[in-house]
């Protein structure tokens, strides 16, 4: 190739390089190291469209004059160091266009070395990152904003938390014909599962479990209301029905739409060993009768509480009586709604037969062995649901 050639060559590349550069979005810089000031040697479209600035406005100049009166200095000094040391550097930092718009310029620089190792030129290249540092701005507003609610949340959760352990008894009764046990263990900080034990008269007493649609502070508030209309209404009566009746029939119309409670109210007479109780939509509660090693279900079938008024619904009560040794247990759905690794929900018939073969237990050792047993067989730590449990048993 001829001496002529080489120079066509070389001017066709160098046309091509300059064009290339041109049609990138990003501004493009050349900076002359060797020259007074450090001054532009080089800049692309992208640079004017950037910036506002044109070649003739900014070559021969130091690119100095895109810094304003909010530049931060302290990232202009990591700058000056790599270009001192010849080192390469990226830095964000506030610049202005030549109407005087501020804009977030994500401005890299890369040094070009002869073969002496001398820094001769600087490659500068700019992006325009101002809509992004305002999304991260807005982002870690929005953040703030988030903590501080979910701060406001944690605050009414732990108060409605409170609120909720206020209705649970705080020491259950102790005769020496009964002895009462329970497990409470809410699913969140607070859950939708409450129970209550209540002597309404002399050996005389009222066992409640229930269950309020959801979880959090709307469940909180639902199992306030509903254990302050039950309790006002069981002391004055032992009439199981007749209790969850007219809870029924305060509670309805009063409740946001779509809620509603499950409850199944017990009241044993321990005179009598007579126990009355009312199903209402709530799982089957137990007797497990260890003197002949079998489990009888306890089941009136009546509606919910809460969602129809008393002209639609009515409330019955069976009657059972008890034998010493007698043990009865009342639970929310969490227990039969357990399912193992393999998506298989445990049968009824599983969790009859565990409590026949431990019949014998104390009723406290009892329900710890019946959360033990639930939890083992779906292979988790913790339930998926509220789990709560409360039962008694006849000493004599």
């Amino acid at each position: 190739m001829s001496p002529k050639e080489i120079v066509s060559s070389y001017k066709e590349f160098e046309d091509l390089l300059i064009k290339a550069t041109n049609t990138v979005n990003e501004g493009i810089t050349i900076s002359s190291m060797d020259q007074i000031d450090r001054p532009l040697v080089f800049v692309n479209d992208g640079f004017e469209r950037l910036t506002g600035y044109s070649k003739e406005d900014v070559i021969g100049k130091n690119c100095r004059f895109l810094q304003g009166e909010e530049t931060d200095q302290t990232t202009v000094d990591i700058l000056r160091r790599a270009i001192k040391k010849g080192e390469q550097a990226t830095v964000e930092l506030l610049n202005y266009k030549k109407d005087g718009t501020p804009f977030w310029n994500r401005l890299s620089i890369t040094p070009l070395k002869d073969t002496n190792g001398l820094t001769t030129h600087y490659v500068g290249v700019q992006s325009d990152i101002t809509e992004l540092r305002e999304t991260q701005k807005n982002l870690k507003s929005a953040n703030k904003e988030l903590a501080l609610f979910q701060d406001k949340i944690n605050f009414e959760l732990e108060e409605a938390r409170r609120v909720q352990n206020f209705i649970l008894p705080s020491i259950l009764p102790s005769t020496n014909k009964l002895s009462f046990a329970s497990i409470f263990e809410p699913m969140d900080q607070i859950g939708g599962d409450f129970y209550d034990i209540l002597e309404i008269g002399k050996g005389i007493f009222g066992v409640l479990i229930a269950d309020v649609t959801g979880h959090g502070i709307q469940a909180a508030l639902l199992t306030f209301m509903t254990s302050f209309a039950f309790k006002n209404i069981a002391l004055q009566t032992s009439s199981t029905a007749k209790v969850v009746t007219e809870t029924n029939e305060k509670l309805y119309n009063k409740m946001p739409r779509g809620s509603f409670i499950t409850m199944f109210y017990a009241v044993y007479d321990s005179n009598t060993q007579l126990l009355k109780y009312t199903q209402a939509g709530h799982p089957e509660g137990y007797v497990i009768r260890a003197n002949t090693r079998e489990v009888i279900p306890l089941t009136s079938l009546s509606p919910l509480v809460g969602a129809f008024s008393k002209e639609t619904v009515s409330y019955t009560e069976s009657i059972v009586k008890l034998e010493t040794g007698d043990k009865v247990l009342l639970y929310t759905d969490a227990i039969l709604e357990v399912w193992d690794s393999e998506d298989v929900m445990m049968k009824r018939e599983e969790f009859t037969t565990f409590l026949i073969k431990n019949s014998k237990l104390p009723i406290d050792n009892l329900l710890k062995d019946i959360k033990s047993f639930c939890l083992k067989f779906s292979g988790q730590s913790s339930f998926n649901d509220d789990f709560t449990m409360v039962g008694f048993e006849v000493l004599s």
